[in-house]
């Protein structure tokens, strides 16, 4: 252990999930905490946000002990109890149920600005200071102490900086951290999708040569968010399309798994690259979420490697913290981002091909992890992100 409990002065750079997860989760052990956003409190409107994460049973534990996640609208929550996953125009396909392994549920889809707003009212409620609107200009960390500057000309001094700024952090670029990174060369199409046949809270996904498709099933059993992963060319032919168009190249990838389907809302892109910042502690500088990582939406767990970088920092905290504690979290985070993002690049490897042979292989394997039932039970706990 390290000493008796000490509060800290803890400055997080970051407003989102990430940042504002790990600000209560501090706050609540007894911690002086500020949060700098650069924009204003979340807002969503009366339709399904575009952006969703699909949040394992480890991210909703945490939010839980926040007591955020009971205070979440139900009608914006899409919990999901089993997944479907098939290759485009072959036999391949496996199918798992949370039921499989004595579970309720593999998880939820939850919109990102919901679960936002309901994280920032519950940290400003606990008394978390959040400066919103403005933003660091300059930051200087050393073996002691922390201090930042704001573009407002306001001054903090802290114990601790926490860089929860995305994954184009400025808090990272400044502190000149090294980033090993590779462009997936592939956009993310994001839409709401309303569906002929009810969604049956599965989550679904067809693997194309030219990316993965997933349809996420959100509260209404009729709407789904939809996430296609496309080769960067792919993208662009695809975002240029009429809604007529569009719709109907997804209608023939979906294999008629919900129906006959319709655009919901506007559709938008963004690009998908992996990157892993080579050291996420810099003396008293910290770097969690996707600051520190970010890997393919394949699987939507991005967000859960963020929450469980919150999940492993918190005990760091919850005596007075040391440098060989925060060292070992490090190493246990990198080797967990690692893995994830190792599976993700093999995933969308095997899959990124229209070869014969690869397509044939592929379908023996789908099968093969079908019906060989301890195969299955640890295709069905990485799921759950265990």
């Amino acid at each position: 252990m390290s000493g008796p409990f000490k509060a800290q002065t803890i400055v997080i750079v970051g407003g989102g999930m990430i940042g504002l997860s790990a600000a209560l989760g501090l706050r609540l052990q007894g911690h002086r905490l500020f949060v700098i956003e650069r924009s204003g409190r979340p807002e969503y409107s009366e339709s399904p946000e575009l952006r969703v994460s699909a949040l394992a049973h480890h991210s909703r534990k945490l939010l839980c002990e926040l007591g955020v996640w009971q205070q979440l609208p139900q009608q914006r929550l899409g919990p999901y109890t089993g997944m479907q996953v098939w290759d485009h125009d072959s036999f391949g396909e496996i199918e798992f149920k949370a039921a499989e392994v004595g579970a309720d549920d593999l998880g939820a889809i939850v919109e990102n600005k919901v679960l936002e707003q309901a994280l920032w009212d519950a940290a400003i409620a606990q008394g978390v200071q959040i400066i919103a609107d403005d933003e660091v200009v300059e930051h200087q960390v050393t073996e002691s102490q922390v201090t930042v500057k704001l573009r407002s000309q306001q001054q903090l001094q802290a114990d601790y900086l926490i860089a929860a700024d995305g994954n184009r952090s400025p808090t990272r670029e400044r502190a000149k951290l090294p980033l090993s990174f590779w462009d997936y060369e592939q956009t993310g199409i994001v839409a709401v999708i309303k569906t002929e046949k009810l969604h049956d809270g599965i989550a679904r996904q067809v693997f194309l040569p030219t990316g993965p498709i997933a349809w996420l099933p959100l509260n209404d059993a009729h709407l789904v968010s939809l996430v296609w992963s496309a080769d960067t060319e792919k993208a662009q032919q695809l975002l240029a399309l009429d809604e007529h168009a569009f719709m109907n190249q997804l209608q023939a990838a979906s294999d008629q798994c919900l129906g006959k389907l319709e655009l919901d809302s506007v559709r938008a892109g963004f690009p998908l690259r992996m990157q892993y910042a080579q050291r996420w502690l810099e003396q008293r500088l910290i770097l969690i979420g996707d600051a520190a990582h970010s890997i393919h939406p394949l699987a939507g767990q991005g967000a859960n490697l963020g929450f469980g970088d919150v999940v492993d920092l918190l005990p760091v905290f919850a005596a007075n913290p040391n440098h060989r504690e925060l060292r070992a979290w490090e190493r246990k985070r990198k080797a967990a981002a690692v893995t994830m993002i190792g599976a993700m690049e093999a995933f969308k490897r095997g899959f990124g091909t229209a070869n014969p042979l690869a397509k044939l292989v592929r379908g023996i394997g789908f099968k093969a992890a079908n019906s060989i039932q301890p195969l299955k039970r640890q295709l069905i706990k990485a799921a759950l992100g265990e």
